[in-house]
């Protein structure tokens, strides 16, 4: 149900700071502590006050606690009791993809506005479901892709060379977004005391606990979430398809081939105990315009090529003779902020809670994401099945391929379906 919110229409003053609560803290282990729970939540403190956390490793909790705390904190098991809590006004989602979908839906349903981290979704459906929710609440939701904010304006600077014509019609992107990883057989163990592995696997099949399915490795299973294709590609491609103007739409096909850590037999792995992401791939999506995305596990970063230059783009830098030729061209002092939506970019995170004062879209909104997405994961159904794609991204259907099209959604494992309100 649509709930007001306490902060539209007005704004906010120095003693009117936003409450908010993290849920996915990030994790801490003998050899690691890292996740994206911390530093968000770190980011977000500078504009608002942190008054829950929520995650299913108890240890991982009180490390955040610790990290973040000023002891004022109230700590959770089960997230839906932060989204009952009515003085809370936004979340922060860093939970393993698997799980973003249902947290953000009905977090978004109790009056909550949303900062989720990437990969948004699972799979094209829940993008969908997302999107669309979105409309109903007219919530606040900021996607955690920071590159459309920070990175020294580097990547708004690459779009604005594209799409000014600086590089003259565009032919190629090719998007290089690092190899996965290889791994297996792992063994099936009692999982620690401190965590809940059956509320972890939440909305994915029931299965023994195995180590390296949790935490920072589960990106490299099928269950819950999509390998480097949505790790990274959320960022790059991302980036590709908003210069190309293709935010809103999709490609037309999608084909390549890849190697996995183990065969696999009509897109299922045969091993429960081995990684099941696509480790080196090359793939080749074709849009509209005549232009090709090549989508390749080499030289992360991002090659723009047109008829009158090529650019290359990534987080240490912006190079190719259009950059060079701004020091005597620039581009108009209008151009970066009409990317920013009208606004001087700023962090991505103070990007958010501007827009809870103003109610006007983020940067990084949830319909733009879920075309980005539904690329990377349409690039990941393509490999599994060994087969190119026809893809309308009127209708969002795969073209006269029903197996194709049954991996568009996932049924949740019972319990765990989504509160209709």
């Amino acid at each position: 149900m649509l709930s007001s919110h306490p902060r539209a229409g007005r704004a906010a003053s120095p003693n009117d700071r936003p409450r908010f609560g993290l849920i996915g803290t990030g994790w801490r282990s003998d050899i690691r502590r890292t996740g994206r729970g911390v530093p968000i939540g770190r980011q977000a403190k500078e504009y608002g006050n942190l008054v829950a956390l929520c995650d299913v490793d108890g240890v991982a909790l009180e490390w955040a606690k610790d990290q973040l705390g000023d002891g004022k904190s109230e700590q959770y098991h089960d997230y839906q009791e932060i989204l009952a809590r009515e003085d809370v006004e936004a979340v922060l989602i860093a939970t393993p993809d698997h799980w973003h979908t249902k947290i953000a839906i009905e977090a978004m349903r109790a009056g909550k506005d949303v900062y989720c981290e990437k990969p948004l979704t699972l799979t094209i459906g829940e993008g969908q479901q997302i999107a669309q929710v979105v409309r109903e609440t007219n919530r606040v939701f900021q996607v955690g892709t920071q590159q459309r904010s920070e990175n020294s304006l580097r990547f708004l600077t690459a779009v604005a060379l594209v799409q000014s014509g600086r590089l003259g019609k565009i032919t190629r992107v090719s998007v290089g977004i690092d190899e996965g990883l290889d791994g297996g057989p792992f063994p099936v163990v009692k999982p620690p005391g401190y965590f809940d592995w059956d509320r972890w696997l939440g909305p994915a099949p029931q299965t023994p606990y195995i180590k390296e399915r949790s935490h920072w490795t589960f990106r490299w299973w099928y269950e819950y979430s999509g390998g480097k294709l949505t790790d990274w590609g959320a960022h790059h491609v991302d980036i590709a398809q908003w210069a190309i103007g293709m935010q809103e739409t999709g490609p037309l096909s999608v084909n390549g081939t890849a190697t996995f850590p183990q065969e696999l037999h009509r897109g299922f792995a045969t091993r429960p105990d081995m990684y099941n992401m696509p480790i080196k791939f090359e793939l080749t999506c074709q849009f509209p315009n005549d232009i090709s995305m090549v989508i390749h596990s080499r030289d992360n970063g991002i090659l723009f090529e047109g008829t009158e230059g090529r650019i290359f783009v990534n987080r240490a830098k912006l190079t190719g003779t259009p950059v060079e030729e701004l020091k005597v061209n620039p581009l108009p002092e209008e151009t970066i902020v009409n990317l920013y939506k009208g606004k001087q970019p700023t962090s991505h995170m103070a990007n958010f809670f501007e827009c809870m004062v103003s109610r006007d879209e983020p940067q990084s909104d949830v319909f733009t994401h879920h075309r980005t997405l539904s690329t990377c994961h349409l690039a990941n159904i393509s490999l599994r099945l060994g087969r190119e794609l026809k893809w309308d991204p009127e209708r969002e259907q795969i073209l006269n391929d029903d197996e194709a099209n049954s991996f568009l959604a996932r049924e949740p494992r019972e319990g765990y379906k989504i509160n209709a309100s």
